[in-house]
Formats: structure tokens, C-alpha cells, sequence
């Protein structure tokens, strides 16, 4: 009988045994139809990642059944003096729902993409091995036992997605934005690299033992407490600040928005993966995991705060006023990010965690649903030329409804995580981020139902008549449509079954009056999007200043270009001239030592050294040369 530590690994190396299998069968001479091929792929990437989500449901259902159960494993990978690196699995239930999330949009990801590659059939086998890659450091990533291993499949995540961005590389537009997004993801990458690297060295200062300097997340807090204990205040805030300011770049935060934004040219099945989970959702996930760590700091918190309100906001204002699908979904699913990293810095651990597993499924319903209503017309994706797609495809428009709704708090699953949201920042006394937030949601209301307007209401403007979707993607969209229904009603109710840090639900109450008003304020902009783009009795009223705000998003891209650009033209001539004129410096001072050493000694042969007062300055350079090497040596003087 296989064991459960078995099951695990097999989880992980699926994928990974995919990827080669499809790999060997584009690289073999075999002399198949293309079709043949095209559907072995699909196929056997299809059967891979069914098997990885029965496996992922079987561990999370272990450890339901077994409260407080976590499953850890550790090999060695190499030794350092008193460091030891491991590749690892460790599952609790914070991984375990991710995982379980993460292999059921993979699994979508799979139904949804042969119909859909079948419109032009390029790089259909690269499609699948790029796919399965990125699933196999996906869950070497949120299954991974140390801190180390982390950081390293993250950047390897890097990789997947300039490779998915660069997918159509004869665009030019891909490729521009390609080089965007991986400048972006290495940049948050070196960041957390560099934290992981300072916070291993410290620990290891601290405990001064061989096992504790691994980083693993079962003992992370005693870490934390070691390393704070013994270490300077202002190091240890330093590296928990970086392990922020990665995180907050990682997961496309203002202005780093980029990141979410150039994978729009990636192909629209594995598009709606990266922005609902894989970019946000990892850097979410590992300050969730350092969490004790960074609670011994409490004042980095603010940055949190600050940078996911700024970023919901501005992300809602740049979607009100795009016309283009997948720009109006990254910045939907970088607004929700935005909202769970706000929360994370109020230090509501389990309620970030509900919203962004509640916001997950709407921004994939939305993405996976408006991404069909392109294939169906023709890849259009500008909702000015369609219209009138409510009696065409129903299916579609009740999907969509569906997943607008419960974004928008109205009901579903996303009711229930804000109701406790603007309960909690309410009963705290937290007037301005209150009003911040409920200011989102109202902006939220507004561009949603804006694209619903656009696309499904009045005439249709297009050009190709629409065609039904294929059933396989509306299995796909069916499967997403079912939690993002429910799933917030179950959490809710089984928040202690599912996992907590503390070992008991701490998601707080609701208030009745904030979830009146934060109903009538997304119904305000419910009502504002049906004037103006279905009655049109405000047409005229297109609300320009909001607007202009919104495509300039606060100078973001301003601050971008200044960061990639300017900053490190910067930089660069900064180190130039250290180069060229104080290494310089510091190279010549050998060569004047030698030279002036060289002339003493000739000088002191041939006896033409008669001074008094020279040999004097030489016996005073000697004796204060001997001091200062004694005082370095045995530390002397204290």
C-alpha cells in the first residue's frame, strides 16, 4: 500500500514526468500525423494534472481528518561547514489548500486549452511542456519545507513566465513586454534571494548549530526569535524589510503592475492561472509562511497597508477606464492582490487568506469566462466592438454575472470575506482605510459591471458572427462557477476545520450597518455604469478628470521607467566613477608605497639618508604601524 509521504511525491514529480514525456515525443523522429500528436499532448497533460488534483484532494483530506497533522520530508543537497540545504516537502493545511487550488485551475487550465490552441495550432507541444513545468516548481514551491527551497523554485517560476509571456515571440509586443516581466520577477527575486541568504547567516550566528540554519517552516518562529535575540534590531528589521519589498514587486503592486500587466500577450488559459494565483498568490503565500517571522516587527506592517490600498485603488481606476479583455482582468486580479495584502498588514491572518481564496475564484470565473467570449468572436478582445452577447451565449452571461457579483461583495463567496473585512476595520476604528476600501468596491462595481454592459447588453458591434463555446470549455467554466458560489459559505462556516495560525478561527464578526452601506455603495456604482452605458442618460457625463487619473495611475508608469531606466543608468555611472577615480586611487596607493619604500632603502644604502628628522618620521611610522597591528590582531585596546 503507497503511503501518503509516496502520494506527495508523486504529486510533485507528475508534471515534471509529463513535461519530459512530451518533450521526448517533439524531440523523437516519430513520423505521426500532427493531429495524433497534438492530442497525445493534450491528452497526457490532461490525465497528469486530473491525477495531480485527486492526489492534492486525498492530502488536504488527510490532513482534515487529522487536525494539526503536518506531513514533512527532507533530503539533503549539499553541506556547507554548519549549513545544510534540503529539498523537502512540508504540507499543512495552509499548503494543502493551495495546492488543492492551485492543481484545480491547472486542471482547468488543461480542459480549456485544446479547443482553445486548436484556432491557429503554433507551438501546441511547447504549449504543454512550458505548462507542466510551470505546474512542477509551482508545487515545489508551495509544498517546499525551507525558506531556501522557496526562493529558488520562485525564480525558477521567473523563467515560466517570461517564457508564457514570450509564447507569440514574432509579436513585438511580446517580446517587449517579455523583457518586462522578467526584469520585474528577477529584480523581486534577488530582493527575497538576498533576505533568505542574510536571515540563513544570521540564524546561523545564532544558533550555532547544524540543523536549525536549514530555514524549514516547522521551526521558522524559533528562528525568528534566535535571530532577534541575538542580531542588531535595525539588521533584522533590514531583512524582513526586504522580504516586503519583495513580495510587494513580486505581486505586481503599484507601481510594479507590469508584472501582471505583461502577461497579457501570454496564451488565455495559462493568462488566467498567472494573475488568479501564480504571480500574486506566491508572494502572498510566502509572507503567510514568514509570518512569526516578520510579527517581530510589527511597524513593517504599515508598508502592507499602504502599498495594497494604493495599489486597489489605482488598479480600479486603470480597469475603468480599459477597453482591452485581458488588460481589464490583470488589473481586476491585481486589485483583489492589492486588497489581501492590505489585510495582511492589519495582521488578520486568517481573513487574507479567506479573501484572496474567495477573490481567486472570482477573478478566474471573470477571466476564463470574458477569454471564451473572445475565442467565440473571432479573438476579439476590445469590448468596444461587441454588445448584444446575452442572447447569443446565455451560459457565458450567467457565468460572468456570477463571478462580477460575488467580486463585488454583492453575494456568493465574495459577501462573506468582505462583510468581516469592513467589520473588523469598523469595530477597530480604522475610519480612513474604511472609507478607502468601501471608495474600491464602489469603483470595482463600476468597471465589472461596465464590461457586462459593453459586452453583453445593447447591439452587437462585432464583425464574425459568435459561435457557441465548446463544451470543454464550458466544463471548465462550470467547475470554477460551483466555489466561486459556494465556497466562501463552506469557509466561513468550517474556518476552525480548515486551518488557523493560532489553532482557532480568529476571522472576527461582520457588522449589519457596513454591510448595508458597502451594499449600497457597489450598487451606487452598479447603477452609475447602467446610466451611462445602457440607458445612456449619462453618456455625455463620461467623467474625464477619473478618467485622465486613471491612465496616468498616479505616474506609475513614470516611476517604472525611472526604476528600470533612469535608476539604473544611475547606478551605473555611480559605480563608473567610483571605478575610475577612487579604485583608481586605491590602485595607485600600492605602487607610491613601493615606490617611496624603493627609493628609502637605495637611499639608506648609499648612505645619502643624514636627517635626524627623517630617520625620526621613519621610527614613528614603523612603531605607530606595529601599534595598529597589535590593536587589530588581539583587540588590546577596549
Amino acid at each position: 500500500m503507497i503511503d501518503i509521504l509516496t502520494l506527495a511525491y508523486f504529486m510533485v514529480f507528475i508534471p515534471l514526468i509529463c513535461a519530459v514525456v512530451v518533450l521526448s515525443l517533439k524531440l523523437l523522429p516519430l513520423k505521426l500525423p500532427q493531429k495524433i500528436c497534438d492530442c497525445a499532448n493534450s491528452a497526457l497533460s490532461m490525465l497528469a494534472s486530473f491525477l495531480t488534483l485527486g492526489i492534492s484532494l486525498l492530502l488536504f483530506e488527510y490532513t482534515l481528518t487529522y487536525q494539526g497533522y503536518v506531513l514533512e520530508n527532507n533530503y539533503p543537497v549539499c553541506a556547507m561547514q554548519n549549513i545544510l540545504l534540503y529539498f523537502g516537502i512540508y504540507t499543512d493545511n495552509l499548503s494543502g489548500i493551495f495546492i488543492v487550488l492551485l492543481s484545480l485551475f491547472f486542471f482547468i487550465a488543461n480542459i480549456f486549452s485544446f479547443r482553445y490552441l486548436l484556432q491557429n495550432r503554433q507551438g501546441f507541444a511547447r504549449f504543454y511542456i512550458y505548462l507542466n513545468f510551470m505546474q512542477f516548481f509551482a508545487y515545489c514551491f508551495f509544498a517546499s519545507s525551507n525558506l531556501i527551497q522557496s526562493v529558488v523554485f520562485m525564480m525558477a517560476q521567473s523563467l515560466m513566465l517570461y517564457l508564457f509571456a514570450n509564447f507569440y515571440f514574432q509579436k513585438p509586443l511580446s517580446q517587449e513586454n517579455s523583457k518586462k516581466v522578467f526584469e520585474t520577477n528577477v529584480a523581486a527575486d534577488l530582493i527575497l534571494f538576498g533576505a533568505s541568504v542574510a536571515f540563513l547567516y544570521f540564524s546561523t550566528i545564532a544558533t550555532d548549530t547544524i540543523n536549525a540554519p536549514t530555514l524549514g517552516f516547522n521551526n521558522i518562529n524559533s528562528l525568528g526569535l534566535y535571530s532577534f535575540a541575538s542580531l542588531n534590531p535595525l539588521i533584522f528589521a533590514l531583512i524582513c524589510l526586504l522580504f516586503i519589498i519583495g513580495a510587494v514587486i513580486k505581486s505586481a503592486q503599484y507601481p510594479f503592475s507590469i508584472c501582471a500587466n505583461g502577461n497579457s500577450q501570454a496564451p488565455n488559459p495559462v493568462f488566467s492561472i498567472i494573475i488568479s494565483l501564480i504571480v500574486p498568490g506566491q508572494a502572498i503565500f510566502l509572507l503567510l509562511r514568514i509570518f512569526p517571522l516578520l510579527n517581530l516587527t510589527p511597524a513593517l506592517f504599515e508598508i502592507l497597508k499602504i502599498a495594497g490600498i494604493i495599489t486597489a485603488l489605482t488598479a480600479a481606476l486603470s480597469a475603468a477606464k480599459e477597453n482591452d479583455i485581458k488588460q481589464i482582468c490583470a488589473d481586476l486580479a491585481v486589485s483583489q492582490a492589492g486588497i489581501s495584502l492590505f489585510i495582511l498588514g492589519f495582521k488578520m491572518y486568517d481573513v487574507c487568506i479567506f479573501y484572496f481564496l474567495c477573490a481567486a475564484f472570482g477573478v478566474a470565473l471573470v477571466s476564463y469566462t470574458l477569454n471564451t467570449v473572445s475565442y467565440s468572436t473571432g479573438s476579439q478582445e476590445n469590448i468596444k466592438f461587441l454588445g448584444g452577447l446575452r442572447e447569443k451565449l446565455p451560459f457565458l452571461t450567467c457565468a460572468y454575472l456570477a463571478g462580477a457579483i460575488s467580486l463585488c461583495g454583492f453575494v456568493f463567496s465574495g459577501f462573506y470575506p468582505k462583510a468581516i473585512l469592513l467589520g473588523n476595520l469598523s469595530h477597530a476604528g480604522k475610519t480612513i482605510y474604511l472609507t478607502l476600501i468601501l471608495i474600491c468596491s464602489f469603483v470595482t462595481a463600476f468597471y465589472l459591471f461596465r464590461v457586462y454592459f459593453r459586452v453583453f447588453e445593447g447591439n452587437y458591434r462585432g464583425t464574425i458572427e459568435p459561435k457557441r463555446a465548446s463544451r470543454t470549455m464550458i466544463a471548465a467554466i462550470l467547475i470554477l462557477l460551483l466555489p466561486c458560489i459556494f465556497f466562501g459559505f463552506i469557509f466561513y462556516n468550517k474556518a476552525g476545520a480548515f486551518f488557523t495560525l493560532s489553532g482557532r478561527a480568529n476571522l472576527g464578526g461582520s457588522n449589519p450597518f457596513m454591510n448595508v452601506l458597502a451594499f449600497l455603495i457597489s450598487a451606487a456604482g452598479y447603477y452609475l455604469a447602467y446610466n451611462i452605458y445602457f440607458t445612456k442618460r449619462l453618456h455625455s457625463l463620461r467623467i474625464r478628470p477619473l478618467r485622465r487619473l486613471a491612465a496616468r495611475r498616479f505616474f506609475a508608469d513614470d516611476i517604472r521607467d525611472f526604476i528600470f531606466r533612469d535608476f539604473i543608468l544611475f547606478v551605473y555611472r555611480i559605480f563608473a566613477f567610483f571605478e575610475k577615480y577612487v579604485l583608481a586611487f586605491f590602485y595607485a596607493i600600492p605602487a607610491f608605497l613601493s615606490a617611496v619604500i624603493s627609493f628609502i632603502v637605495q637611499k639608506t644604502q648609499s648612505a645619502d639618508l643624514n636627517s635626524r628628522f627623517f630617520k625620526a618620521l621613519i621610527w614613528i611610522f614603523l612603531i605607530t604601524l606595529f601599534t595598529c597591528l597589535i590593536y587589530f590582531k588581539t583587540g588590546v585596546v577596549r
